[in-house]
């Protein structure tokens, strides 16, 4: 059938009176069942009002999608598509919006009755539908025709991105410690990868909020990636996104509330979360890239209101040329020497006794497993250069992140990947079961030793697994049998560790029906840092916790506008601000937890950066 992409079943014609359900819909429309999924989730298509149990669609919302499979089978690409059409139904429904709000101020100064009005919008509503459709199709036709005659419309407001390539390697932890305080600055390392980048400014911030967050913003990257202005160099790396989400929505962009910890629940001193949002990821105005290969440093603009792209490029070109690389950062102390840190990190604040409800829950049936968080809090503020400095040297096999907002910085060194993807390439790492580690090399294995043969972490170890395994099984990604767990030291402790690996169709356009934000949403919160079954652990956590999690245990990372990236989970991190400094760290609760052992394993955790700290 002409205009059909591969892969997509021929659609029956729609016919008038049809109630569907998303099985039917997807089947009728003749598309595949992630596309309804995707639109309902953007708010484009709306189950029927028809007081069902379940929800109901009907062939409006057929021809809707079979117009969308048309241009699909032109080679546009889905998540291209559902952006636009995102952006679309936001705009119409704020003009609509403008639009009854003035000709009910028109008739309300006329004095009509409700009737009156009821009859005139009766009237209007086909003028105006009518007026709309013939602006758009002319506008169109006439942008497009322009655009085909390489005559294109001023480019207000488009970003255009310029890189180059720089002699030798640079340190992006020295160039985010040059910056000044007052801009956004983000960095991310990866020491056992010889990989970092920083990031300074902001030109375009993506801050969905609610529950689809994840697809909201990767939508919004693929909005991103249709209509930047690129360097035309072929080398040079495609422009990144960075920043993270938070664990669990607010539905809001501001401070969260301190959760009401409940009976039996205890509380913390408030870490404020303001402007990191449900989720916070930043174009930003300078990058620097450096990996083996060398290093680039991207600069992305705005087109200004003149509409003068080749102005806009030669501020890059100004910028470029006087960006200047920063010596490395100089080594401080030795890594090795041991801390002295003034703070009791096994003073028991109530955490022995939530787990021992935790279990008690367990032994009831009502969850198989939750992870529960502490947070300690210190009087001052952090040199967040100097203790990313030394988190590095401390743990290589680590990813280093610091996020800024406002004067708040989120930063750590997670040993725990939630997903990288590079091509069609998907990697992800199940990280659960804990055990000390220790300067005795024969004491250091025997802990080793233990931990794999240990039942206990074993079993939290395999929720873990087991649930990365459906979650990918679920998207139909192919997913070999993971290998065994092995043994991840860090400096502190060391974890159960199991590689994961999948293979992900990608588009040929260079946006993809998966890219690594939608990977991470559909991973995160794994069994590592939420428990099993996730939604009875997660309510568990919300009502008895008794602090605002913001962005610890969530994705944090970068992704660039291909849809390829690296995101970890925020763990060993804390926020820091002025005048304070939160520290985060929790344990995976499984039926044979003993509290006080829950409570030495957070308590090593959070030494590993009270380590760093104490020696800043």
């Amino acid at each position: 059938m002409e205009g059909v992409p591969d892969g997509f079943p021929a659609p029956d014609a729609p016919r008038a009176g049809l109630v569907l359900d998303r099985a039917g819909l997807a089947e009728r429309a003749g598309v595949p069942a992630f596309v309804v999924d995707l639109v309902i989730d953007a708010g484009l298509i709306t189950p029927l009002d028809n007081g069902s149990d379940g929800e109901r669609f009907d062939s409006d919302d057929v021809e809707m999608l079979v117009a969308a499979r048309t241009l699909v089978g032109e080679g546009v690409a889905v998540e291209e598509l559902a952006a636009l059409a995102m952006r679309h139904a936001t705009n119409v429904e704020n003009l609509i919006e403008d639009a009854i709000d003035l000709v009910k101020r028109h008739f309300d100064r006329e004095g009509r009755d409700k009737a009156a009005l009821v009859a005139s919008v009766n009237r209007l509503v086909p003028v105006a539908t009518n007026l709309v459709v013939g602006h758009f199709e002319k506008t169109l036709w006439a942008r497009a025709m322009a655009r085909i005659g390489d005559d294109p419309a001023p480019a207000v407001g488009a970003i255009v991105v310029k890189a180059r390539r720089i002699e030798g390697r640079v340190d992006p932890l020295a160039a985010y410690a040059a910056a000044t305080s007052d801009q956004h600055r983000s960095v991310w390392l990866r020491p056992d990868a010889s990989m970092g980048l920083a990031a300074f400014g902001v030109v375009e911030t993506i801050r969905p909020v609610g529950s689809d967050r994840f697809s909201a913003a990767s939508a919004a990257r693929a909005v991103l990636a249709a209509r930047i202005r690129r360097d035309p160099d072929p080398e040079a790396p495609a422009p990144v996104l960075v920043g993270g989400f938070s664990f669990t929505p607010t539905g809001a962009d501001t401070e969260s509330q301190q959760p009401d910890p409940g009976n039996g629940g205890y509380r913390h001193a408030v870490p404020r979360w303001t402007g990191f949002g449900d989720c916070r990821m930043v174009l930003p105005e300078l990058t620097i890239i450096d990996h083996p290969d060398g290093a680039w440093v991207l600069a992305a603009t705005r087109v200004g209101s003149d509409g003068d792209e080749t102005a806009a490029e030669t501020v890059l070109d100004q910028r470029l040329t006087s960006f200047r690389v920063e010596p490395p950062m100089p080594a401080t102390g030795d890594p090795a020497r041991p801390a002295s840190a003034m703070i009791d990190c096994d003073r028991d604040d109530g955490y022995a006794a939530l787990v021992a409800d935790a279990v008690a829950g367990i032994h009831r049936g009502e969850f198989q497993k939750v992870v529960l968080a502490r947070t300690v809090t210190l009087d001052y503020g952090l040199d967040v250069a100097a203790v990313l400095d030394r988190l590095r040297l401390r743990n290589p096999a680590c990813a280093i992140f610091a996020v800024t907002a406002g004067e708040s910085t989120f930063l750590g060194a997670t040993p725990e990947e939630l997903v990288t993807l590079d091509g069609p390439r998907l990697n992800t790492v199940a990280l659960a079961g804990t055990a000390p580690c220790s300067d005795d090399p024969e004491a250091d294995e025997r802990f080793g030793a233990g931990l794999l043969t240990s039942a206990k972490n074993r079993a939290e170890h395999r929720f873990v697994v087991d649930g990365i395994i459906d979650a990918l099984s679920g998207l139909g990604l192919v997913d070999p049998a993971p290998s065994e767990p092995g043994l991840m030291r860090l400096s502190r402790v060391q974890h159960l560790r199991t590689p994961i690996t999948a293979r992900v169709q990608r588009r040929r356009t260079g946006a993809s029906d998966m890219d690594v934000l939608r990977a991470a949403g559909v991973l995160h919160p794994t069994a590592a840092v939420g428990g099993a079954p996730t939604g009875a652990a997660l309510e568990f956590i919300a009502g008895r916790e008794g602090f605002d999690r913001g962005w610890y245990a969530a994705p944090v990372g970068w992704c660039d506008l291909d849809g390829n990236g690296e995101v970890g989970v925020a763990l060993r991190c804390a926020l820091t601000g002025p005048d304070s400094t939160h520290l985060f760290a929790g344990a995976g609760i499984v039926t044979d937890s003993d509290p006080e052992d829950e409570l030495e394993e957070t308590a090593m955790k959070l030494r590993a950066l009270l380590d760093v700290i104490d020696e800043c």
